[in-house]
């Protein structure tokens, strides 16, 4: 395994001691697999979704030719994994993402001017072959409320070329980025819309007027201070010439709300029934209940050979008290 270590280059020397000031409590997201992890990938051309059936929200999405995705142990991060990222080419693509209205419906996190913090850790392979400026890059989900409804809906996209050029970025180490305090530009994809990337600063889309992108005929969407944001999204490709490789963890939100998040991602121990993160008396009980019973496939049967039986109490027994 090769060691990693948190990159210091003097622009992030500020974000870094901003981002030790600001860490928010944590939330662990776990894999939907125990360890090593998850490594989800689709071949065909049509997107493909893998619903967290342990956490609601939260799913690997919009896999396509070859793309993988997965909490996995290969980049740890802040605990035994992170969330790893892997396209084959230009026609690869993985995402993982939080929709905050599949919890509650037209749900939302906060509005937009509200939105005072949001960063990140990523890592890119120096085995990757896509352009040398090219990284994980962050998206939150925003629309307009209208009569109770989230209407108008897409992202805002950060990528550090809007910002910096085509400048080659650190490979294989962690690297944290804080981008609406340090009021990056971030760019508009709205769903079923086309990309504009005419990115603007953060502000600019938090004012009260906020911004609406143009391109020849195309019109985008106008987002301002009122809009809502109701999720997060980080994922690899499409269009990106090359194979790329890596990872993100420690992901943070927060809102002049109050509303405030820092997701790590784990990967679960061997054992965990119910996906918590901690073999205990929850996961026996599980087993217990459900014990004699057909389950393919599913995470009450550990040992996947399909009924929940003594093999399966066993297992929860020798791992006991991992994890937490």
């Amino acid at each position: 395994m090769r060691s990693i270590v948190v990159a210091a280059a003097p622009m992030l020397l500020l974000t870094m001691s901003l981002y030790q000031m600001e860490a928010q409590s944590e939330t662990r997201v776990y894999s939907i697999k125990p360890i090593p992890g998850d490594s989800y990938t689709h071949s065909g051309a049509s997107y493909r979704f893998y619903i967290f059936w342990h956490q609601p929200g939260w799913y690997y999405g919009h896999l396509q030719y070859n793309g993988i995705v997965g909490i996995h142990t290969l980049y740890p991060r802040s605990g035994n994994g992170s969330c790893y990222f892997e396209t084959p080419d230009s026609l690869g693509k993985s995402d993982i993402e939080f929709r905050y209205d599949l919890v509650a419906p037209q749900g939302y996190w906060g509005r937009l001017g509200d939105l005072e913090w949001l960063s990140y850790e990523w890592l890119r392979d120096s085995r990757s072959t896509v352009p040398n400026y090219v990284h994980l890059p962050i998206r939150i989900y925003v629309g307009n409320l209208v009569n109770g409804r989230i209407q108008d809906r897409g992202y805002l996209i950060y990528e550090r070329v809007y910002n910096y050029g085509a400048a080659p970025v650190p490979t294989d180490v962690w690297v944290f980025e804080e981008v609406v305090r340090t009021d990056m530009r971030v760019w508009q994809n709205p769903i079923g819309g086309g990309n504009f990337f005419d990115a603007q600063p953060f502000s600019v889309w938090q004012s009260p007027e906020g911004y609406q992108p143009r391109e020849g005929n195309r019109v985008g969407v106008r987002w301002n201070a009122e809009s809502v944001v109701f999720g997060i999204s980080i994922g690899a490709g499409s269009g990106w010439s090359g194979r790329f490789i890596g990872a993100v963890d420690n992901v943070q939100i927060r809102f002049r709300n109050g509303v405030a998040y820092h997701f790590n991602f784990e990967v679960r121990p061997v054992g965990d029934i119910n996906g918590d993160g901690i073999v205990d008396d929850a996961d026996l009980l599980l087993i217990l209940q459900l014990y004699g019973q057909s389950c393919s496939g599913c995470p009450y049967d550990p040992n996947e050979d399909g009924i929940i039986d003594d093999a399966d109490l066993l297992i929860v027994l020798m791992h006991f008290g991992n994890g937490g």
